[in-house]
């Protein structure tokens, strides 16, 4: 084993244990000055990012390498904050507005990744908070628990509920054969006709979520439907259906309204905000906080249709 006297080939000042890219129990603690039964507790609450290989704990140099600039005087990286999670056009917006009024003062990044791909990387630290949301708004708080029960740190992030948007159906046109059918009808008929072609999202994605539970109201599945197009946002999958290339999609109401596209109402979805306790006290995500409240997101989310601001946001634990 190199001696801790070496420096990080890398230049970040780190010193280098081995040439491999994680630490153990033992070479963490050397490399920190401190036992080992520190390392095991930090670890064990999420405080440290590592995981569990075979019982045994390992740790990525790298993430540990930013785990340090992060704590280190405040955080060399506070003038930052980086959001995966749901693709929102209204989050988007926000999020361009505040990199607008931040100029050089500040970094924001937007990454729409889908709602569990967005928590598998605030679960190893690769963003500071994830939008979220897993199916109809009357079910997501026992349902969003559930989901985040199942990431390693959840013990370690809070809630920030602050959105509502409405969710439904797409089509290029109306079906003219389901005219005098209830919008429930309809729905039912459009899942279970064959014949469509759907432009379908990543099973990462709160919107096929539920589709997912739309179809299993019918004995059925959503991987049962058609699929003639995979998208990654639902803008690219409301275009898919004025290229014709796909018949239905699920999407907000909003973005209907941009595309001309006929809207089949669903439910309202709630867009949840997640991070660490650490990262909620942070002074920009308390400034993105209010911007998600002021009067200009309420003034936005009417321009945009289909949304709902609630009045104030509501912080929840998960035990």
């Amino acid at each position: 084993m190199d001696k801790l006297a070496q420096p990080a080939s890398d230049g970040t000042g780190i010193r280098q244990l081995d040439g491999s890219s994680f630490l153990t129990v033992p070479q963490l603690a050397q490399l920190l000055h401190v036992n080992e039964k520190k390392i095991y507790q930090l670890a064990g609450v999420g405080e440290i990012p590592g995981t569990k290989v075979t019982g045994k704990w390992i740790f990525p140099r790298r993430l540990i390498e930013d785990w340090l600039l992060e704590n280190s005087h405040g955080g060399v990286m506070h003038d930052r904050l980086l959001i995966a999670g749901s693709d929102d056009r209204l989050i988007q917006q926000l999020c361009n507005l505040a990199a607008s009024d931040w100029q050089q003062q500040a970094l924001i990044s937007y990454s729409p990744t889908g709602t569990r791909h967005g928590l598998r990387m605030l679960d190893t630290g690769r963003v500071d908070a994830c939008f979220i949301n897993w199916g109809a708004s009357e079910s997501s708080a026992r349902r969003h628990m559930g989901l985040l029960r199942r990431y390693r740190n959840h013990q370690s992030w809070v809630i920030v509920r602050c959105l509502q948007r409405k969710q439904g159906l797409l089509q290029r046109q109306a079906a003219t054969e389901y005219e005098t059918a209830s919008a429930t009808d309809t729905i039912n008929r459009l899942i279970g006709d064959t014949r469509l072609r759907w432009a379908m999202r990543s099973d990462d994605s709160g919107t096929t979520r539920l589709l997912e539970d739309l179809c299993s109201v019918q004995g059925s599945s959503a991987s049962a439907l058609q699929t003639s197009i995979w998208c990654d946002s639902e803008t690219a999958a409301a275009a898919a259906l004025n290229r014709g290339h796909a018949d239905l999609c699920c999407a907000s109401q909003g973005i209907a309204r941009d595309f001309g596209l006929h809207y089949l109402p669903i439910a309202d979805v709630s867009l949840d905000l997640v991070m660490s306790r650490k990262s909620y006290f942070r002074t920009l995500v308390q400034d993105f906080i209010a911007r998600l409240l002021d009067n200009q997101t309420h003034q936005l989310a009417e321009q945009l249709g289909g949304y709902s601001v609630l009045p104030a946001s509501q912080l929840l634990t998960i035990d």
